[in-house]
């Protein structure tokens, strides 16, 4: 008797357990549901989830490659001269800036920017103003600042004292007056300070900015 008592709460105990089991499969499979389904429900959720992850990163990976700046220089003939012509050309998006630097003849470059837009298949020149949308005032306040700055950098240096003698203010600077181009991750605005020809050195002020600072200040 005593080993019977025993056997029954076992007994009852599995009972109870199977009938808890056989409630959860028949209230599932009475709202349509089998175990194997809402496993491969949740099977076909997490692929759907990752999936979803990969999507993102492949949109935001193409976001950033469509968005860079993209480089190349290269060297072209100057007849009656050992110092080639350097051709540097980024572009972003649709736009393009080619910088030609062409040595004097101690080999000093002086550089020309221009700027292009892609229309219709095809670059076209622009001026630097039209790459700017309507906030384009408040940039060029801060490319002044910034010049201003370099130009006292100099300016109180006494080894350029002699190159400033000529040159003891500089103009604010419009769009059309400075050279606007391209490089790595920056858009570089450079600015002749108007120094005599034994000072063309230090003539150039130029300062840059993050794309990521310009980009509130440029067309679409």
């Amino acid at each position: 008797m005593r080993n019977l008592a025993f056997l029954i709460p076992s007994v009852l105990f599995l009972s109870m357990s199977l009938g808890c089991e056989q409630s959860k499969r028949g209230l599932t499979e009475a709202n349509g549901i089998t175990i194997e389904s809402a496993e491969e429900t949740i099977k076909d959720t997490s692929s759907a989830i990752a999936a979803s992850e990969a999507e993102i990163q492949y949109e935001q990976q193409t976001a950033t490659e469509r968005t860079a700046i993209v480089c190349e220089e290269k060297d072209e003939d100057n007849p009656g001269s050992e110092d080639p012509i350097i051709v540097r050309t980024c572009t972003y998006n649709s736009y393009k800036s080619v910088a030609t630097g062409m040595p004097d003849y101690k080999g000093r470059y002086s550089w020309e920017h221009t700027l292009y837009k892609l229309e219709n298949d095809a670059y076209v020149p622009i001026s630097n103003a039209s790459l700017f949308n309507e906030k384009r005032n408040d940039l060029l306040r801060q490319v002044n600042q910034r010049i201003l700055a370099e130009y006292h950098l100099f300016l109180s240096d006494p080894d350029f004292s002699d190159c400033f003698t000529m040159a003891e203010s500089i103009p604010e600077f419009g769009y059309e007056d400075l050279n606007i181009g391209f490089e790595d991750d920056q858009l570089i605005f450079h600015a002749s300070l108007g120094l005599p020809e034994a000072c063309l050195s230090i003539d150039g002020a130029s300062v840059s900015f993050k794309l990521s600072e310009v980009a509130p200040y440029l067309q679409e």
